[in-house]
């Protein structure tokens, strides 16, 4: 076999593979990766398998003796199933091989009630009341029996003495009546029901809000809009796999948002490379300042000042660059 295909020894987690062929029939310092499944007859390309040739690259050829190797990256390494029965093309090696089963894609990362409050039962009112009460309840007085007969004339000149006692019954009388009146009504008082005591009902527990980082949540992703699911992967960080991030990415990407089209871009460019999606998420690409500049030229296109900014950085490289790749990139994207 012409080409060979292994796990890269250096990222054994998964999501790299290294290819390695003859150093005569590869004797370019960079190469471009081709991938056609047998079974669909469709190639891979950034957004999927499609009916178009698509290249990958360019890689680093590194010579190791008679060998020369390169390494391909999660872009195409996510996407292929074991033992998929693959042509690869390197540059202009084409070998047909089934992917092998040791090349892996990279690891993934009650209603609470309110309580019932018990009133207390009134307490059972007594029917039984004593004459003199009962007849305060209705309106009656009591009878107060005969009427004493009036007294005798007085003499022309009573003594003194005579005088105030002859005031003493109706004194006592009155007396007695006002006793009798609030005893009456202290009882009536007394009759009256208890009032039920005044619970304070506790407010209802309000209930926990869901985690937003739940596994659950974040496999939905993709299916956010791009600035949701950006500020969501800066929230959860290392809880988002790189696989998640990606595809949220790629969403963005084909929706044409400029924020989704200037990170790829940044992860593509080698220079740019101090966003979460890249320091605590763990997503990475191949370095490509062809491709960061067609990511770049997109996010410009939809309005993207950032991009215009580091495409102007990145411009004065590519035309510098002595691969067709850098030149092209730098005819079809540096032009203001």
């Amino acid at each position: 076999m012409a080409l060979k295909i292994r796990p890269d020894p250096r990222r054994p987690s998964g999501g790299y593979a290294e290819l390695s062929a003859e150093a005569r029939a590869l004797p370019e310092t960079e190469a471009t990766v081709s991938v056609f499944d047998a079974f669909s007859e469709r190639f891979l390309g950034l957004d999927g398998w499609q009916s178009d040739r698509a290249e990958f690259g360019p890689y680093e050829v590194v010579r190791d003796g008679d060998r020369a190797r390169l390494v391909i990256g999660p872009e195409i390494v996510n996407r292929i199933e074991e033992y998929a029965a693959l042509k690869i093309r390197v540059n202009r090696i084409e070998a047909e091989l089934s992917w092998p089963d040791d090349v892996v894609p990279m690891p993934g990362a009650a209603r609470i009630g309110g309580l019932a409050v018990a009133r207390a039962a009134p307490a059972e009112t007594s029917t039984e009341a004593t004459a003199d009460t009962k007849g305060l309840l209705t309106g009656k007085l009591p009878d107060p029996g005969p009427e004493a007969p009036p007294p005798a004339a007085p003499a022309e000149d009573p003594a003194p003495e005579e005088k105030r006692r002859s005031r003493l019954p109706l004194i006592a009388g009155l007396s007695a009546l006002a006793l009798l009146i609030c005893g009456g009504a202290l009882a009536w008082f007394l009759m009256q029901p208890p009032s039920p005591p005044v619970v304070a009902e506790r407010p209802e527990a309000e209930p926990t809000p869901p985690d937003p980082c739940r596994p659950e949540a974040l496999a939905g992703l993709d299916g956010l809009p791009f600035a949701e699911g950006r500020a969501l992967m800066a929230r959860c960080g290392a809880r988002v796999t790189p696989q998640q991030a990606l595809a949220a990415l790629e969403a963005g990407a084909d929706a044409g948002d400029a924020d989704a089209l200037l990170l790829f871009g940044e992860i593509y460019d080698e220079g740019a490379n101090d966003d979460p999606v890249e320091t605590e998420i763990g997503l990475s690409l191949t370095p490509s300042a062809s491709k960061a500049a067609e990511y770049y030229a997109r996010a410009r296109a939809a309005g993207s000042a950032e991009a215009t900014r580091r495409l102007e950085r990145l411009c004065p490289d590519l035309r510098a660059a002595s691969d067709t790749l850098s030149r092209s990139a730098a005819e079809e994207y540096c032009r203001p």
